[in-house]
């Protein structure tokens, strides 16, 4: 379900496994093993989010959440606040940058507006904090990559532009779907 939402071109899917899971089943098996790519992703997912901050280490701390979030959000079933490979990951040696408005203005973030993981107000709240040395390309658009496969011809225009040549939009930049 999670993997569903990650881009529009696989909300039918996502779709078809929702009805499946309201009508009782049953459920179509997976068609195949993750390709390489996603698996490749998850790789990265997990060696940027476990070294970002400390996660709860007891098990009986997700337990807990995952029996109060079946009860609020059947649909999900937990799944939003289950156990991950983070709680046996090693704490981070660092403590969290502070992103302010000090430093170089050479920062361009992309953000879909209707993106399940990041929030596009916590998007903007990022932008208001880089301040003046960041642009943010907003793009119309669901899912959580931005970017090629899930792109648009603007966003994915600005991006590369900033890419191949270090050119930014003037100001933040809202691209159609």
């Amino acid at each position: 379900m999670l993997n569903g939402l990650y881009a529009d071109a696989r909300f039918p899917q996502l779709a078809a496994l929702m009805s499946a899971a309201l009508a009782g089943g049953p459920l179509r098996p997976a068609s195949a093993a993750p390709k390489a790519a996603l698996q490749n992703t998850f790789a990265v997912l997990n060696a940027t989010i476990c070294h970002d901050v400390s996660w709860p280490r007891d098990v009986r701390t997700y337990a807990s959440a995952v029996a109060a979030d079946r009860i609020a959000h059947p649909l999900t079933a937990g799944m939003p606040v289950n156990i991950y490979t983070c709680a046996f990951s090693p704490a981070p040696k660092e403590q969290p940058v502070r992103v302010t408005s000090d430093g170089p203005a050479n920062v361009v973030l992309v953000q879909n507006l209707r993106d399940p993981a990041t929030p596009y107000r916590k998007a903007l709240n990022l932008r208001r904090a880089f301040g003046d040395r960041a642009r943010m390309v907003s793009v119309d658009a669901g899912g959580h990559g931005s970017y090629l496969e899930n792109g648009t011809a603007c966003g994915d225009a600005w991006v590369t532009a900033f890419l191949a040549d270090g050119v930014r939009p003037a100001g933040d930049v809202t691209c159609p779907g």
